[in-house]
């Protein structure tokens, strides 16, 4: 049998030309639709059977995750989308092809702001326009809220006296962070004002999508965080990132560094956190006991840190102009290599082109006491 069912049996996808191949997937995603569509009828089903209680709930959804292999997230999403199948026509909506996942949310999320009295106008007027892509669609959600109450909603005193923010994560095996919560109307605009600032393209040629200028954006708003000076402190020091390594491995740029509260960090991510950091040594013995400890040691002092901004201006990367508040102090020749913390062995470098000398074949060399960069193919800048 053949793996892709819309095409006949005895061939395979390469057999076909790039048209089939559209109309093939066209076809595959209107059957996921619809299967989608046809899971949350049986979930609405399981769920209107039911006491519709908190116990219920838990239960309904623990079922999905044992039974149907679904994340806890991806279960409680699916329920309270199946919630919306109460309503006849949405069940008729979906049945005809011409919902999916995203108008749901925006359903979902339109409704339960919606005055109780309105949710059947509401709703109604949201099933008149589904044939809008999901942009559009929330456009015309905000809007038809906005006609219903024109002076917003009203302050609730216990609102202002707790808002509602929550922030949840969770680590992945290679270390990284997915993370996902919600913020007040104040503090949602904060952040997305200093995503703004801090996103914009450095050059007309940078590469990096929205969402990678976002995230290196967020990156940036905690690296600016911990440098403050109004942090509080935590067992006695402010808060701080712990790396333990064997000073071989940091040396030979090999091994792995483990990360105080779970998971580990490559040897070269380690030594490129060290060019601008607090770096404590600890000698210890074969019984782990600890034989000397070093004198902790800024890798760019405030004076240094002036002269490089004096002479490098903003991110020295060619066309980068990210300021210096944002960018790194580089050492060319590696501090742990031996390589001074001087401003002929020291360079301006923002997020982005920092990682970039680590972890391509990107290089710097200082030439004329000017900072010269490679492609490692010949061209420099």
């Amino acid at each position: 049998m053949s793996a892709n069912p819309e095409f006949p049996a005895d061939t395979e996808g390469w057999q076909h030309g790039e048209l089939e191949l559209w109309q093939a997937g066209e076809e595959a995603e209107a059957r996921y639709r619809a299967l989608y569509i046809q899971q949350l009828e049986r979930v609405w089903e399981v769920w209107d059977r039911s006491l519709k209680s908190k116990e219920d709930r838990t239960s309904i959804v623990s079922t999905m995750v044992i039974r149907w292999r679904l994340t806890i997230r991806e279960a409680r999403e699916r329920l309270r989308y199946a919630e919306l199948f109460h309503s006849q026509a949405i069940r008729e909506a979906g049945r005809a092809g011409e919902l999916d996942r995203q108008h749901l949310k925006i359903i979902h999320e339109t409704l339960r702001i919606a005055p109780a009295v309105e949710r059947g106008r509401v709703e109604a007027s949201l099933l008149e326009n589904v044939q809008f892509d999901e942009g559009e669609f929330k456009n015309i959600a905000q809007r038809i809220l906005f006609h219903l109450n024109q002076d917003g909603k009203a302050p609730d005193d216990r609102e202002l006296r707790a808002p509602k923010r929550e922030f949840r994560f969770e680590r992945k095996l290679d270390g990284s962070m997915v993370f996902w919560g919600m913020l007040d109307q104040e503090y949602g605009a904060k952040i997305a004002a200093m995503l703004s600032a801090l996103a914009k393209p450095t050059s007309g040629t940078d590469p990096r999508t929205t969402a990678e200028r976002q995230g290196d954006a967020f990156a940036e708003i905690i690296e600016l965080a911990s440098r403050s000076e109004g942090l509080p402190e935590q067992g006695g020091e402010r808060p701080h990132l712990t790396l333990s390594m064997s000073f071989q491995d940091f040396m030979d740029n090999t091994g792995v560094a483990k990360v105080e509260g779970g998971g580990v960090m490559s040897a070269a991510e380690a030594r490129r956190i060290a060019c601008d950091s607090t770096v404590m040594r600890l000698v210890l013995g074969a019984g782990k006991e600890i034989l000397d400890v070093g004198r902790q040691q800024r890798t760019a002092p405030k004076g240094i840190r002036k002269a490089l901004i004096e002479r490098d201006g903003a991110c020295a990367f060619p066309g980068c102009q990210t300021e210096p508040a944002r960018c790194h102090a580089h050492h060319v020749v590696e501090w742990a290599n031996g390589g001074p913390t001087s401003l002929d062995n020291m360079v301006l470098l923002c997020g982005a082109h920092h990682r970039l000398i680590h972890h391509s074949r990107w290089t710097v060399k200082m030439v004329d006491q000017r900072p010269v960069f490679s492609d490692g193919l010949g061209e420099t800048a």
